[in-house]
């Protein structure tokens, strides 16, 4: 009940922005700001009543991490409206938000039933790294929002006063706070791996994806300082990352499956 809730009143903050965006009249960002902190403290709740009522963490399937990334994304975009003071992210940003939220209220019955914790994740090093690669993504879907926006957004430094300068240093800016956890989140998982399996790394996979993943957003942190990788092709890095974030987490177990690869990680 609280996740399609929170569902409905997430579309409604999305929209709320668009509307906004389109005719930048006040009141209707102040209530998209509202909309958005209601669907996020309703997310919020129905992660913790999830939790509660499996008895550990909500973070053991692709069903509860895809809930958990669409509220870090509905998280950091508010943390970075109050620092930037500008609403007209909030379309692009929760428009990804809404994605993986539609992804997560999709999956098949038996993926959303409780299910008591496998004893390979009785470790406190699982609650570590895989909310540490939750939060890591949600910046990285923020920052994807950003890139799609400074694309939609004209070249000059008018469009009510945001110039796409100041949209590509936020999108830097969010990247940067993503990708300290981004770096915790393979750390603890290796940690993790060698408690639960005799070794740090394996190359499985996962791992594998999830080092390209973080290499990605190292390249961008590097490049977004030349002038030349500026402007649209900073834009599309951001948004193929974040395309690579979503092939880890879905395309990288259906691959497994296909290919019938070799795989310790559930999801």
């Amino acid at each position: 009940m609280l996740i399609g809730l929170a569902y409905v009143a997430l579309w409604s903050a999305a929209l709320m922005y668009l509307a906004y965006t389109w005719m930048g009249r006040l009141p209707i960002g102040q209530a998209a700001t509202g909309m958005a902190v209601v669907a996020w403290g309703l997310q919020t709740a129905a992660l913790i009543r999830r939790g509660l009522a499996a008895g550990h963490w909500p973070l053991t399937n692709r069903y509860e991490v895809a809930l958990s990334m669409a509220w870090a994304i509905v998280t950091v975009y508010l943390v970075l409206e109050a620092n930037w003071r500008e609403r007209r992210a909030g379309a692009f940003a929760l428009g990804i938000a809404l994605l993986v939220a539609s992804y997560a209220i999709t999956r098949p019955a038996a993926d959303r039933a409780l299910a008591p914790l496998l004893p390979a994740l009785r470790s406190p090093w699982f609650q570590v790294h895989v909310l540490s690669a939750v939060v890591g993504y949600g910046a990285c879907g923020v920052a994807a929002g950003l890139g799609i926006m400074r694309w939609a957004w004209r070249a000059d430094e008018g469009n009510l006063g945001l110039s796409v300068r100041a949209i590509e240093r936020q999108m830097g800016r969010v990247v940067g706070w993503g990708f300290p956890w981004l770096t915790l989140g393979i750390l603890s998982g290796a940690i993790w791996a060698q408690g639960a399996w005799g070794r740090y790394w394996g190359w499985d996979p996962k791992e594998t994806w999830a080092l390209i993943t973080w290499l990605w957003y190292l390249m961008m942190l590097h490049v977004q300082t030349l002038p030349r990788w500026r402007g649209r092709r900073l834009s599309a890095l951001t948004v193929i990352g974040f395309g690579i974030v979503l092939f880890t987490f879905v395309g990288v177990p259906w691959l497994v499956r296909v290919v019938r690869l070799e795989s310790l990680h559930g999801y």
